[in-house]
This record gives C-alpha cells, structure tokens and sequence, in this order.
C-alpha cells in the first residue's frame, strides 16, 4: 500500500467535495430537464394523452370553454392506444363510443341537457384504463325560435306563426318569468307583447308555445296579414334575445319552370278589387292579372311558370284600386335552375382552366355565364330545355355545341385548343434546357379586336416548355436567347398552328466556330495539349487538341463554356469561361507552362553548398534532377507549376534530404536550407560533428594554457627559491 504524506499532501476538505457532487448533480437534473419532455415514449403519441381541443362542429378556431345546450360540438384528443376503443362522457352522460384513428381521436355530439355549470369532459382509454379530462361550462341560453316551414316553403299572410319559448342550461326547478314583443314589418310601428311564465325541469329546461296572433298578446288586433319581416324579441330578467320570421304572398321563396306559383293575400276589404302583376329580372312584366277578395277580404291567384322565362329573381306586387293596405304587398320570388356541370377539354383531352363558359337558353334566348376552373369544371345554374353552349379562351370562340339539359349533368366541351410543345435542340438533337423563350402572337376576338399578347417561359431541365390549350390557326413568333442573346433569327416562327392535339416546335441552336491559341508562360505556341469544354448550363461537351502551333478549331454549340487546358499527363494548366455567342477566336495563356525554377542550397549559416543534389518532383510528371553549381544553384527550365515538390541533399549522402512543398504560379528562386550542415572551408560537414569538434578543440586550448599556467607558476616558484637561497650567508 502506499500511504499519503500528510504533511506534503494534506486531504481535501469534506466539505468542498460534497459541495462538488451536489453542483455535478443539479447539472444533470437540469439536462434531464431539458431534454426528457421532447423525449416520446416508444409506442405513445407524441401529444401524450390528453384532450386538446374543443371546437363547434364544421371549424378548427376558436376553442371553446362553454357552450349552449343542444350546441353541435367536437372535441379532438389523444389516447395512450393505437386504433383502441375509447369512452367520452360529458359530465355523468355517455356522448362517445368508438375507435380511436391511430392515436388520434376526433369526436362528434351535442351538448346534453344539463342544469348550467362547470362540468368535466372525459376521455377514458379502455384498454389502458386510464383517464384524462377538461373542464366546459353549460351557459344557459334563452331562445324565442318561430316554427317556420321548411324551405323553400314559407309562410303566408294570415297564417299564424308558433314561438317555440325555452330556457336550457339554467337551474333545475327554477321559476323563469319576462315577456316577448312582435314587432310589425317596416313602416308600421306597432308591436304586440306578452307575458310569459314558465318552471325549469331538474335538467334546467324549461318551454312554453305561444301562437301569434294570439289572445296572450297586447294590444289586442296581432296580425300576420303584412308581408314583410316580423322581429320577435325575448327579455328574461336583463337578458334580451332576438329572432326573426316572414310572411310572404307565395307559398315558396323559389320555383322551377312549370311549377305554380300560389299567392295569397288578405287584410282588404270584401269584393276589393286589385291588379296582380309579376315582374321579371330586368323589370318587364311577364303576368298581369285583376284579382278580387272575397267576403273575407283574402285574395287567391296563380301563375304557371311558363318554360319559356328567364332564370333569376321575380317581384310580385297586387296592387288595389283604393284603400291601400299600411304595408304593401309586395315580395320576391327566384325562378332557380338546377346546377349543371360543363367540362372543358383541348384536343389533347386534357381540362382547361379560366375558360368563359355561355350557356344560351334556346327558350327564353337569355345567356348564362361561368368560368372553368383548374380542373376545367364550370358549374352553371340552368333550367331544363335546350342550349348552345359556347366556350370563349381571351374572348376566341373555341367551342360551340347543342346540349338537351334534363336534370343535374355533366356535360363534356371540346375546345379546338392545341398543346404546343417547343424543344430546343443541338444539330445532334440534344436538348437544351435553362432556355429563355418569348413568345408573341395576336388573335382576333368575336369582337373583331386584334388583341396582341406576349408570353415569357424557360425550358425545363429536359429543355422544353410546352403551352397548354393555346388558339391555333395563328402564328407564332418564338424567340430562343441564352446569356441575353437571341440564337434562332429566322428558325423562330411556328406558322398557322394546326388544331391538333399536340404541336412539337424544334428550334435549332446553332453552332459557332471556336478558334482557340494556347500560349505558355512566354507567350510561346504551347503545341499538343488536350482542351475540354463544357456547357455552362446545358452540360454539352466538347474535346480538342492543339497543333503543333498551339492552335485548335473546333465547332460547338451557342453557349458558355468552361473551358480546361490539360497536358498530355493529364495536368491541369488553366481554367477559365469562354462566350461562345458567335464565331469566336480566343488566346488562352497557361502561366504554369514552361517556367524556370531556380533552387539554391544553403547551409546553416546560409552559406551556398556547391555539388549538391535536387530533385523536383510533381504528380503526373517524370523527376527532374540537377547538381548545384558553386554559387550552390541548380536550375530547371520547362517545369509546370502547381504544387512541387523539392528535394536536396549532399553528394553520396540521399539520406541526409531536406524536401519542402512549393506552390510554383511563375518563375522563381527557391532557397533549401540543409540545416544540419555547414561549410567548413572546402568541405562540407554535419553541425553536430563541427559541434563536437570544436568543444574538443575548446578543450584542448582550455587544457593547454590551465598547463602553461601551472608551468609557468612552478617556475616562478624555483626562481623565488634560487633567490632566496642566494640571499643566505
């Protein structure tokens, strides 16, 4: 065992280490922290369980809290169990029994009746046998709705309307008490009101019907015998509800042709006579007809819609003769079409969008209107009966056909419109993409107008552009450019476009002479080099090599090119774009070529070293070796810069190299320092022996004269004594 100094390594303080565990400890807490909550248990949602939205039926906002009675409603959640059954309860009552989709769970009903409060909605995961809710609120609500006819039935002057009073979501076996006022259709001013009295059940619902006109309503006199809209409003405590209801002269708001349209009227006086009169939509009366009351004061007619009118909204109005009643009578009424689907097709068969569609009535010589959209559907509301329809692209009629409408149909139009298909090509046929095409044309419309129109595109990546369901039987006129340079002047006009369902336009790009000269360093014909060219967008490629006077002609495609410059060594020399728009000549000057490098070797006090040998080595090419002169340099002529290796060392001795990486771009002197040898006189020799050599040589002289000064003080001392012993008698 080895035991601790005390004294030179003192034991930490108990106290600093236990402080040291505690902060490693909240550090990892709190990266835990961080990360668990994004963390999803394997085979769980990632929402967890949980009820997360609750909504009216038919929408994705707002979140509701509360809600009405009988109110449609959908509450989105997530259970722990994939495509597992799963129990809603709305407080103590069932509302859902299903299957969850996946995880996901998105359930339909209505609110229950309940007493008005704070309930709980429940999710219960069967299979887990687990649970999770959210609180909604029951608000009471007071409702005053008019039993009306269903539509496009409607009620009628006379008849009596019920109002269907209720309370929901209020408290159980509460007393509920206010009043309901009928307010008369404009420019009448009266109103009838009455009270109302009514218990809650133990669910909070309570309900009366009243029957206006009614004896229950004051002042005496309620009446239904106006046209027009009636307001009914409802005022429980400092709560005020508001309905409406209306009374009409036809017994329907809308009719189809051939359908009878029964008016009634009353409130005139016996044997009262008045004129009937039904307008169309644009005003012009299409049935006109004395009508008298009875001992009662009520007026019946009739009007067959005849086949022959016009779809849209009709006016009725009876008119008496004297005594004009407070609100005349007056109403309108739509005689509908039934809607009718139109399908646009080219020659190709495909839809086409944004076509105007006219649908003529044969019958009534009245026009109805629609547009295709992007699938080529128009949906026009169109009676029964015979058409011509017509289909208009820009106002060009391209389309005309008869069609018997009988019922909900869909009926399909060929147009005479053409794909037209543009490819650009090389001569070889390789297409081109990334090209700017402008296209221009003009067309005349049913009008007569000349209507010129441009239209600007690119070809994709397999170089064509295709114009959907365009007019044929015109020209035109088709501009191809790249690089802002229009190439195909007089190859661009596609003319009296046939009515086919495909039209393919070829345009050619044209090829230019590329006359090319690469010059080295010196500017000097650089002969047999391999030249590749690449178009900038289109991909195309091209070789060449250069004479034996450095030059290359070659035909290529209209484009940008880069441009590579290699030797036969596969070297790369240069690098560079090149327009190819027209015939083009270019010089392409390989600065890397045929340079002059001059290397000299130093020793370590930088003195030059003569008979040295230095290599220069690049990828690709064959060693080059030279011996340096006595200013210690060698020089090498024809190298190709780049990344060179250099490499020197003595004479006899390879392993003793120093080598360095140069970057050569032009003709430069490098300097080797052999740092492990220097000059010592005529020869060359290690530092670490001329070290050696010269403490030795230290040494010796160290030793010599230590020597002499011992010689000469041992003789010194023989003087003194010679001396002292003549001195002696």
């Amino acid at each position: 065992m080895f035991n601790r100094d005390k004294k030179t390594h003192p034991k930490e303080p108990f106290g600093l280490k236990q402080k040291a565990i505690t902060v490693a400890l909240l550090v990892v807490m709190s990266i835990a922290l961080v990360v668990l909550p994004s963390v999803n248990v394997l085979g769980q949602p990632p929402t967890g369980f949980a009820i997360l939205q609750i909504t009216k039926q038919g929408t994705i906002s707002p979140t509701l809290t509360e809600g009405y009675v009988d109110e449609p409603i959908t509450v989105v959640a997530t259970q722990l169990t994939s495509n597992g059954p799963y129990l809603m309860y709305f407080g103590n009552v069932l509302v859902g029994n299903s299957t969850s989709q996946g995880y996901l769970i998105s359930s339909n009903f209505t609110i229950p009746q309940l007493p008005g409060g704070n309930y709980n909605i429940s999710l219960i995961d069967v299979n887990q046998n687990q649970g999770t809710t959210s609180p909604f609120g029951v608000a009471i609500n007071y409702i005053a709705q008019p039993i009306v006819p269903p539509e496009p039935a409607q009620l009628q002057e006379g008849n009596s309307v019920s109002l269907n009073v209720s309370v929901t979501g209020g408290q159980p076996n509460n007393a509920y008490s206010g009043n309901i006022v009928v307010m008369m259709p404009v420019p009448l001013s009266s109103n009838y009101s009455s009270a109302i009295s009514f218990n809650s059940s133990s669910l909070g619902t309570a309900n009366t019907v009243l029957n206006f006109p009614g004896t229950s309503f004051q002042p005496s006199g309620s009446t239904t015998i106006y046209a027009g809209q009636y307001n009914v409003i409802l005022t429980i405590g400092q709560n005020v509800t508001q309905y409406q209801f209306s009374v009409g002269l036809t017994d329907q708001t809308g009719y189809h042709r051939g359908d009878t349209v029964k008016l009634f009227a009353t409130g005139y006086q016996a044997s009262q006579t008045a004129t009937l009169t039904i307008t169309s939509p644009n005003g012009s009366s299409v049935f006109s007809q004395s009508v008298t009351a009875d001992g009662g004061g009520t007026m019946n007619a009739s009007w067959l819609v005849p086949t022959s009118v016009v779809l849209g909204q009709y006016n009725a109005t009876i008119t008496p003769q004297a005594n004009a009643k407070a609100v005349p009578d007056t109403q309108l009424f739509s005689i509908l079409g039934l809607p009718v689907l139109f399908r646009a097709l080219n020659l190709a068969g495909e839809p086409v969008p944004n076509l105007a569609i006219e649908a003529l009535d044969q019958a009534s010589n009245a026009i109805y209107n629609g547009t295709t959209g992007s699938a080529g559907i128009a949906s026009i509301s169109i009676a029964d009966g015979n058409y011509t329809v017509s289909a208009y692209w820009n106002d060009v009629n391209v389309a005309e056909t008869q069609i018997l409408v009988s019922g909900n149909s869909t009926y399909d139009i060929q147009c005479s419109l053409t794909d037209l298909v543009v490819s650009v090509q090389d001569k070889n046929g390789a297409t081109i993409p990334f090209v700017n095409l402008n296209f221009s044309y003009q067309y005349t419309t049913r009008t007569g107008a000349v209507q010129p129109n441009v239209l600007s595109a690119q070809t994709n990546i397999l170089g064509v552009y295709v114009v959907n369901s365009t007019l044929p039987r015109i020209n035109y006129v088709i501009d191809a450019s790249k690089y802002n340079v229009v190439f195909n002047v007089g190859n661009n006009t596609a003319s009296n476009l046939p009515a086919q369902p495909i039209f393919k336009a070829v345009i050619i790009c044209p090829d230019e002479t590329l006359s090319l000269k690469t010059l080295d360093y010196s500017l000097a014909a650089l002969p047999n080099v391999r030249i590749e060219l690449v178009e900038q967008a289109s991909g195309i490629f091209y070789s060449a090599n250069t004479d034996n006077a450095g030059a290359a002609t070659t035909q290529v495609t209209f484009g940008q090119y880069k441009l590579q410059v290699f030797t036969a060594n596969n070297i790369l020399l240069n690098e560079t774009i090149v327009n190819v728009l027209s015939n083009t000549q270019a010089q392409i000057v390989c600065s890397l070529y045929n340079l002059q490098v001059t290397v000299k070797v130093v020793d370590y006090f930088g003195n030059p070293i003569s008979n040295a040998n230095v290599d220069l080595s690049r990828s690709g090419l064959s060693k080059q070796s030279a011996t340096t002169q006595g200013d210690g340099t060698a020089t090498f002529n024809n190298v190709i810069g780049g990344s060179v290796e250099i490499t020197a060392y003595p004479s006899g001795n390879p392993n003793s190299f120093v080598a360095e990486n140069v970057q050569i771009t032009a003709p430069t002197t490098v300097q080797i320092t052999m740092g492990k040898f220097a000059l010592v006189g005529p020869f060359l020799m290690e530092t670490t022996l001329m070290v050696a050599l010269l403490v030795i040589l230290v040494a010796v002289v160290l030793f010599l004269v230590i020597e002499l000064y011992r010689w000469r003080g041992s003789r010194l001392k023989r003087i003194a004594e010679v001396k002292m012993n003549n001195k002696e008698p």
